[in-house]
């Protein structure tokens, strides 16, 4: 197609005023195509009807253990279509009868999912079970779940009854690490903004910038935390408020060895006071004496509340290299807020990747730009600066702005004025 048919078929689109998006999921599904399962070679989630077979496989019962998934697109999954994406897996492990006897029906994804750092949203996980639980995109994970660099876009909402949380209802075990939520987290007891209660495993390297309502043990990153489990070099800008008592930046509630360190949160919180049920605090709104919390930091001024666990900051104290410093001891998580996306305060190391663009090269494929329509004769995916997908397809209609433009294997900036 010559310059002049490209610029002829932009001018069409811009009078239609019909912005080039991708399609949302139809609520079908398919198997996908491509890879064999195995860590150099993982089955490739190229769509939303991928990912929604992945939920069905779990759903009939086949764990997928030991198997590797990789996501190589933004995912749009239907929620302003009307559609309700199932929960992945079934929390179901209760005791019974005078001798407490354990009973185990519960379905957890015991596999690999890498989402390269793309944004799955437009999602709506709505499932409520007022004894059990278990609200989240994955209903409950165990020891051999993998959940990494996955985004849960801010078009997105979880809703359920107790033990309810963006990635995860119920974590027993497993690893959930370079991930961010931006979607709301609507739950009673047991609300975290990526697990509602976590008897195991660990929670590294994440974000949350979600807003987060419960009832009582409500947290930005974890409702409920027992056992030995662990949250590491996360942080908190959202909103946390507990309807009930309590309400917390981090943790809403630590029980038997649940161990807090290297974490922020700038998140206002709210909440009522019980001596029994927790106060609002900046961190943790309530913990026992075997509970470890520490090197952990919060703004004053922003939380609402403070926190005996922790320590107080400035604004400009957070921002500064020395608390970057204090919030990695020792390791490499955190990094300065160079371009701005979360206005100044420190941001993982991770956050600075553009999801599917690793690089910007010269040798791209001819764009157009035409006033405020973009097109090219090869499928584009445009990004934000701050890595969010706004469009993909061979043509877009685009507010001002820079954006960088990825098609064939190479990708470019252009302006947009």
């Amino acid at each position: 197609m010559n310059l002049i048919k490209k610029n002829m078929l932009a001018a069409a689109v811009a009078m239609c005023g019909v912005l080039s998006a991708f399609a949302a999921w139809d609520g079908s599904s398919a198997s996908w195509t491509k890879g064999a399962g195995t860590e150099a070679d993982p089955y490739l989630i190229e769509n939303e009807q991928n990912f929604a077979y992945l939920a069905e496989q779990v759903n009939s019962g086949n764990t997928l253990a030991d198997k590797f998934f990789k996501i190589t697109a933004d995912l749009d999954m239907g929620m302003s279509e009307g559609r309700t994406f199932p929960k992945i897996g079934n929390f179901d492990t209760y005791t019974t009868g005078e001798s407490q006897t354990l009973v185990d029906n519960s379905i957890a994804f015991m596999g690999v999912l890498d989402g390269d750092f793309h944004v799955i949203d437009n999602i709506l996980v709505e499932y409520y079970d007022e004894e059990l639980g278990g609200t989240g995109l994955f209903a409950v994970t165990r020891e051999g779940t993998v959940l990494r660099n996955i985004v849960l876009g801010a078009n997105s909402a979880v809703k359920g009854e107790i033990v309810c949380g963006s990635f995860v209802g119920e974590m027993i075990g497993g690893l959930v690490e370079n991930c961010e939520n931006r979607a709301s987290v609507n739950g009673n007891m047991f609300t975290g903004g990526f697990v509602g209660c976590m008897e195991g495993g660990k929670v590294a390297n994440c974000v949350n910038n979600g807003a987060v309502v419960g009832a009582t043990e409500v947290g930005g990153i974890v409702g409920q935390g027992a056992g030995n489990g662990v949250v590491d070099h996360c942080y908190n800008t959202a909103k946390i408020k507990a309807e009930g008592f309590g309400g917390a930046g981090i943790g809403g509630a630590l029980y038997d060895r649940f161990a807090i360190s290297n974490c922020y949160s700038i998140g206002a919180v709210s909440g009522q006071s019980n001596p029994f049920m927790g106060s609002p605090c900046a961190i943790v709104s309530d913990a026992f004496a075997t509970n470890k919390v520490t090197n952990c930091y919060f703004v004053m001024e922003l939380t609402g509340y403070g926190d005996t666990r922790a320590t107080a900051k400035s604004a400009d104290e957070m921002k500064s290299a020395e608390v970057i410093s204090l919030l990695n001891n020792g390791a490499e998580a955190f990094v300065a807020d160079t371009d701005n996306r979360n206005g100044g305060f420190p941001v993982l190391a991770w956050q600075s990747k553009v999801a599917g663009v690793e690089s910007v090269t010269a040798d791209m494929p001819a764009v157009s730009v035409v006033g405020n329509v973009v097109s090219c004769d090869e499928h584009m995916e445009i990004y934000s600066v701050n890595g969010a997908l706004v469009a993909k397809g061979y043509s877009a209609v685009l507010p001002a702005g820079i954006y960088i433009v990825k098609a064939g294997n190479a990708a470019g900036k252009f302006a947009i004025k």
